[in-house]
């Protein structure tokens, strides 16, 4: 049988031998075609999508079902034992590194929103299950024996967005979060207190956007930020233990520590210059920019008030949080400012959004300029990504549909077309109905999506 040996020289100068024989893409599609043969359905994972383990510690927009990852890993690993590195380029709350981890691979990630890295990052480990279980006690008892009644954080319009009972509250968890000398468990506790601040802010909790609840429903509305803390610092403790034994089951902890190499950069991926190559990536980019799709800066803005922002990374921006958009702003399509040039060389390198764009003639213009943004945005990235990706390495991006001026935007095809500029080559696509995702099936801009596409490619050897 004839074989392919790709030759990789690392940042480390260490070369690799990439080994693709002649039947792997046919296999790794037939494997993964297979799976609906006996189920059409199957990549629904309806009534079958639990979040346990450390997938359940924080609910974050439009997570990818755990059960997909998982599936897809098995696949691609049957066809290729060798695999070691997974990478994910949109990392969000760390699905596809948990999976990875599951599978004792080692994982390199990035993501542009901070929450989402510290999520991650406490997803990660270390898994000191007994140390935790103490330090989770201690803080609780720090924060009931807490009299004070300064509030420790300020930013605009803080007393829009939090009552003053509220901001009380949480300004005595934040204080004895910070009295926690070890950083792995102020980690632990600031995504509790984030989703705390969440579930107690006067935005709406029904819509990932920052919208203010009703006057009336604010001054009728009782809530106990501490008592949710609590509880929530519960429930990630059982997901953490869960997780812990389960990769210690494994033979993948040692002394509480994960035995391959994870890491996730707080980083823009259309500047990231990822130091270990991966062998393949798994990921579920952002759907669009944030007004026709799920606004995850916006999400994250409060929560990211309450939190040390150095914990997450000691080099942080802090102006990422200089407004409620500022994130989104430099997320994928954030920046709507387009030169011609710009609109014309991504409409050449494909073909199915330039069809797309002809369809929006008529329409008003800042729906094409979306359009167009996001996708430069998208081909900027595409580099990179596949920089850190070894030759011959498997792509699976899972991706949705979304509607613009009521048309629905084909990005499986178009994100396919600027691939294959960039020389990979598609191998099959599969569709997915979404049975489960924590979205609406209707928002303020368009029908969301009821489908998703998982589109597999190989980069060039």
């Amino acid at each position: 049988m004839a074989i392919n040996l790709a030759k990789i020289t690392t940042t480390y100068g260490l070369e690799l031998l990439i080994c693709v024989k002649q039947n792997h893409d046919s296999l790794l599609c037939q494997r993964l075609q297979a799976l609906t043969k006996t189920d059409k359905d199957y990549w629904s994972f309806r009534g079958n999508c639990r979040r346990e383990y450390s997938h359940g510690m924080f609910q974050y927009p439009a997570m990818m079902v755990p059960q997909v990852a998982q599936a897809i890993l098995q696949q691609i690993y049957v066809v290729h034992p060798e695999l070691e590195w997974v990478g994910d380029p949109f990392s969000g709350s760390g699905t596809i590194m948990t999976e990875s981890m599951m599978n004792g691979l080692a994982f390199s990630g990035t993501d542009i929103n901070p929450l989402a890295v510290l999520i991650c990052r406490v997803k990660s480990g270390p898994y000191f299950t007994k140390a935790l279980k103490e330090k989770i006690e201690n803080l609780k008892a720090c924060i009931v024996s807490d009299r004070k009644w300064t509030v420790e954080t300020s930013f605009p319009n803080i007393e829009k967005w939090f009552n003053k009972d509220i901001q009380i509250a949480l300004s005595k968890i934040q204080r004895g979060i910070r009295k926690e000398k070890a950083a792995w468990a102020r980690s632990f506790f600031w995504i509790a207190l984030a989703e705390t601040v969440r579930a107690s802010s006067n935005s709406r909790t029904s819509t990932y956007k920052l919208h203010i609840r009703p006057q009336k429903e604010i001054e009728g509305r009782i809530s106990d930020p501490i008592k949710v803390f609590k509880n929530t610092l519960d429930r990630n403790f059982k997901h953490y233990q869960e997780q812990a034994k389960r990769l210690s089951n494994a033979g993948y902890l040692q002394r509480g520590r994960y035995q391959r190499e994870v890491s996730v950069s707080l980083a823009d991926i259309r500047d990231f210059n990822q130091r270990k190559k991966v062998d393949t990536i798994i990921t579920s980019p952002p759907y669009g920019d944030n007004a026709t799709t799920v606004p995850y800066g916006q999400y994250s803005y409060l929560p990211l008030q309450w939190v040390d922002l150095e914990d997450i990374d000691p080099n942080i921006d802090k102006d990422c949080l200089i407004s409620t958009h500022e994130l989104d702003s430099r997320s994928l399509g954030g920046r709507k400012r387009l030169i011609k040039s710009e609109a014309d060389q991504i409409t050449q390198r494909s073909s199915a959004l330039a069809k797309y764009m002809k369809s929006l003639n008529g329409q008003p213009r800042d729906r094409a300029i979306r359009v167009i943004a996001f996708f430069r945005d998208i081909d900027a990235s595409l580099g990179p990504i596949l920089k850190g990706l070894n030759r011959g390495g498997l792509m699976v991006w899972v991706l949705g549909n979304r509607k613009v001026g009521g048309k629905r935007v084909p990005f499986d095809l178009i994100l396919s077309d600027l691939l294959q500029e960039h020389n990979a080559k598609l191998l099959c696509k599969l569709t997915r109905s979404i049975s489960s995702k924590r979205m609406a099936l209707k928002n303020n801009i368009a029908d969301t999506m009821s489908k998703e596409t998982i589109l597999v490619m190989r980069k060039a050897i």
